[in-house]
């Protein structure tokens, strides 16, 4: 029953928004500037995604609530760009993330203490066309912008990659970076981006004492367009942080770093991507011990291949069959590998919604992991 009431009002919330548009951005204030009209030069956008999903794992007696239906990554974005002068603008970006079973108190349907909204970025900075672009907040790293992006295109991803896999990829710098000065301007067929990690808040870890401290850090980044078709990027993120336990006042300083390039093809119809990456003292131990909370190094690789069959027919716009994969291992510090090998199709149909089943076979020290059937559901306006 919780299962069906899960379904019925997911879909309900989906159809309720069909109206709204069919496209990835909605304008609801278009930038052209006029003598004498502040407001003309503002171009406001809002968009978003729902994503109600069911994963259940094979052979491992799974109880969790994903088994019964659970929000995959809702969110809400607006997006404005206000022209100033010349080739300046003011741009500012706020995206958020909404947890439709915790916000509507339904049990077994979300994890315990999860929050009913989270800020997943919100920036502000300059932009010119001459110049590039600096904004400041918290907004997606250049490891992610770069190197992870490009394998993070199915739905049980990102189980290899830097981003996925640390302490906190708000709080480390490699995923949605917290209090990050980030750069990026364009040279020919070449996306520069550099960043600057400001110290941040404790993070204070679960179950025990201890309290992860980010001191500062950097980023830089290359993307290379080789062809229209063909991109390649490379970046590197060292994060400063210490690890504190509370109780007792030890604690031991870590110089984290993150290696990673990737390669991105979309000739025609397929879509053939691949990235890898090197972490030192980036990947948690599991022990919760201060001096030991970090592996010194690691390495993970994602693959991604997939062709998308026109169709244009019975509200049907697309199916893309496509396979997909990773591969994580510790070198030191913990015994611990993980592979995983699936399947999967997607099916774009018309106003925006879209349905995927994934199948994946996975390989581990962790014995408490299961082969994975995935379904999820989703709109986007």
């Amino acid at each position: 029953m919780k299962m069906r009431a899960f379904t019925l009002t997911a879909v309900a919330a989906l159809l309720a928004a069909a109206p709204l548009a069919s496209q990835a951005e909605i304008t609801l204030l278009k930038q052209d500037p006029q003598a004498g009209d502040p407001l003309s030069r503002l171009d406001f956008k809002v968009g978003g995604s729902i994503r109600p999903q069911f994963l259940h794992q094979n052979g491992v007696n799974d109880k969790s609530y994903k088994r019964n239906g659970y929000d995959g990554g809702s969110r809400f974005r607006f997006s404005a760009d206000y022209y100033l002068f010349d080739d300046i603008s003011w741009v500012s970006y706020y995206e958020l993330g909404v947890n439709f079973p915790a916000w509507w108190g339904w049990d077994e349907h979300y994890a315990d203490g999860a929050n009913n909204t989270t800020r997943r970025q919100l920036y502000t900075g300059l932009k010119s066309k001459t110049w590039g672009q600096l904004t400041f907040g918290q907004q997606n790293s250049i490891y992610y912008d770069v190197v992870g992006a490009k394998t993070d295109i199915w739905d049980y991803d990102m189980l290899a990659q830097a981003p996925g896999n640390g302490i906190n990829g708000d709080y480390d710098g490699s995923y949605r970076s917290r209090k990050m000065l980030k750069y990026k301007n364009t040279f020919g067929d070449v996306d520069v981006y550099a960043s600057y990690l400001f110290s941040d808040d404790d993070l204070l870890q679960k179950g025990n004492n201890l309290r992860y401290k980010r001191k500062g850090g950097g980023s830089l980044g290359v993307d290379y367009h080789i062809s229209k078709n063909l991109t390649w990027g490379t970046a590197w993120n060292y994060t400063h942080a210490t690890m504190r336990n509370t109780a007792t006042d030890d604690s031991k300083d870590y110089n984290q770093n993150i290696y990673g390039t990737a390669l991105s093809y979309t000739p025609g119809n397929w879509t053939l991507s691949a990235g890898g990456g090197y972490y030192q003292n980036f990947l948690t131990t599991k022990k919760s011990v201060a001096s030991n909370y970090f592996a010194d190094d690691a390495w993970g690789v994602e693959y991604f291949a997939g062709y998308k069959f026109p169709i244009g027919q019975y509200a049907v716009k697309s199916i893309q069959p496509y396979f997909m994969g990773d591969r994580l291992e510790y070198l030191n510090g913990r015994n611990y590998q993980r592979i995983d090998n699936g399947v999967g199709i997607s099916a774009q149909l018309d106003y925006g919604f879209r349905v995927d089943y994934e199948y994946v076979i996975t390989s581990s020290t962790d014995k408490s992991l299961g082969n994975v059937n995935l379904v999820r559901l989703r709109y986007d306006f």
